[in-house]
Protein backbone atom coordinates (compact mmCIF):
# COMPACT_ATOMS: atom_id res chain seq x y z
CA UNK A 1 0.00 0.00 0.00
CA UNK A 2 3.23 2.65 0.48
CA UNK A 3 4.73 2.11 -2.58
CA UNK A 4 1.22 2.34 -4.45
CA UNK A 5 -0.34 5.56 -2.35
CA UNK A 6 3.09 7.19 -2.88
CA UNK A 7 3.97 6.75 -6.25
CA UNK A 8 0.55 7.45 -7.39
CA UNK A 9 0.45 10.50 -5.53
CA UNK A 10 4.70 11.69 -7.28
CA UNK A 11 3.73 9.81 -10.43
CA UNK A 12 4.14 12.85 -13.17
CA UNK A 13 4.04 15.34 -10.49
CA UNK A 14 6.82 17.41 -12.13
CA UNK A 15 4.62 18.12 -15.02
CA UNK A 16 1.08 19.05 -12.69
CA UNK A 17 2.76 20.40 -9.96
CA UNK A 18 2.94 24.29 -11.21
CA UNK A 19 -0.61 24.10 -12.13
CA UNK A 20 -2.53 22.71 -9.15
CA UNK A 21 -4.43 25.02 -6.57
CA UNK A 22 -3.72 25.28 -3.11
CA UNK A 23 -7.51 23.52 -2.29
CA UNK A 24 -5.87 19.93 -4.19
CA UNK A 25 -2.44 20.47 -2.51
CA UNK A 26 -4.44 20.40 0.59
CA UNK A 27 -6.44 17.07 -0.22
CA UNK A 28 -3.02 15.17 -1.02
CA UNK A 29 -1.87 16.30 2.57
CA UNK A 30 -4.94 14.80 4.05
CA UNK A 31 -4.63 12.19 1.68
CA UNK A 32 -0.88 11.27 2.88
CA UNK A 33 -2.30 12.48 6.42
CA UNK A 34 -4.91 9.48 6.41
CA UNK A 35 -2.39 7.23 5.38
CA UNK A 36 0.11 7.96 8.12
CA UNK A 37 -2.78 8.01 10.60
CA UNK A 38 -3.96 4.42 10.10
CA UNK A 39 -0.98 3.17 9.55
CA UNK A 40 -0.37 2.63 6.14
CA UNK A 41 2.75 5.01 5.79
CA UNK A 42 4.96 5.64 8.66
CA UNK A 43 4.23 8.29 10.87
CA UNK A 44 7.35 10.55 10.45
CA UNK A 45 7.26 10.00 6.58
CA UNK A 46 8.11 12.42 4.42
CA UNK A 47 5.19 15.19 3.97
CA UNK A 48 3.91 16.24 0.30
CA UNK A 49 6.51 19.14 -0.51
CA UNK A 50 9.43 16.70 0.12
CA UNK A 51 7.58 14.07 -1.97
CA UNK A 52 7.41 16.96 -4.67
CA UNK A 53 11.02 17.66 -4.79
CA UNK A 54 12.73 14.32 -4.43
CA UNK A 55 10.80 13.47 -7.67
CA UNK A 56 11.36 16.76 -8.99
CA UNK A 57 14.70 16.92 -8.19
CA UNK A 58 15.14 12.89 -9.33
CA UNK A 59 14.04 13.63 -13.17
CA UNK A 60 16.17 16.99 -13.47
CA UNK A 61 18.74 15.29 -12.93
CA UNK A 62 17.71 12.49 -14.99
CA UNK A 63 17.30 14.89 -17.66
CA UNK A 64 20.26 17.03 -17.41
CA UNK A 65 22.64 13.96 -17.86
CA UNK A 66 20.84 12.04 -20.07
CA UNK A 67 21.06 13.39 -23.43
CA UNK A 68 18.73 11.24 -25.13
CA UNK A 69 15.99 12.38 -22.85
CA UNK A 70 13.10 14.18 -24.67
CA UNK A 71 13.53 17.15 -22.44
CA UNK A 72 17.57 17.73 -22.35
CA UNK A 73 16.62 19.50 -25.55
CA UNK A 74 15.11 22.14 -23.74
CA UNK A 75 17.90 23.07 -21.98
CA UNK A 76 20.18 25.59 -22.53
CA UNK A 77 23.43 25.36 -23.47
CA UNK A 78 26.30 24.78 -20.58
CA UNK A 79 27.74 27.95 -19.71
CA UNK A 80 31.45 27.80 -20.02
CA UNK A 81 33.38 30.54 -17.52
CA UNK A 82 36.68 30.96 -16.33
CA UNK A 83 36.21 32.39 -12.98
CA UNK A 84 35.13 30.42 -9.91
CA UNK A 85 32.59 32.31 -8.16
CA UNK A 86 29.27 30.58 -5.68
CA UNK A 87 28.55 27.37 -7.28
CA UNK A 88 25.02 27.35 -8.51
CA UNK A 89 22.62 24.41 -8.35
CA UNK A 90 23.53 23.34 -11.97
CA UNK A 91 25.45 25.03 -14.77
CA UNK A 92 23.08 25.56 -17.59
CA UNK A 93 22.31 29.85 -18.38
CA UNK A 94 19.28 31.21 -17.21
CA UNK A 95 16.90 32.86 -19.78
CA UNK A 96 13.80 35.29 -19.20
CA UNK A 97 10.09 33.57 -19.20
CA UNK A 98 7.65 36.06 -20.21
CA UNK A 99 4.71 34.27 -20.13
CA UNK A 100 2.99 32.76 -16.65
CA UNK A 101 2.25 29.28 -18.14
CA UNK A 102 6.37 28.87 -19.04
CA UNK A 103 7.03 30.12 -15.40
CA UNK A 104 4.85 27.50 -14.03
CA UNK A 105 6.46 25.23 -16.04
CA UNK A 106 9.19 21.85 -14.85
CA UNK A 107 11.93 23.39 -16.39
CA UNK A 108 11.51 26.67 -15.64
CA UNK A 109 11.13 25.57 -11.85
CA UNK A 110 14.29 23.93 -11.39
CA UNK A 111 16.40 25.71 -13.12
CA UNK A 112 15.60 28.97 -10.62
CA UNK A 113 14.99 26.81 -7.98
CA UNK A 114 17.36 28.17 -4.81
CA UNK A 115 18.64 30.70 -7.28
CA UNK A 116 19.57 33.12 -4.00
Amino acid sequence: MQATLVSQITSASPSWRGFIKVEEIARLKAVLFKACRYGYLPTDFLSLDDLLDASDDSLFTYTRYNPQHVLHQLLSPLEQTSYNLRSRGHSLTLSVVPSEFMRKNFLHHMLYKDIY
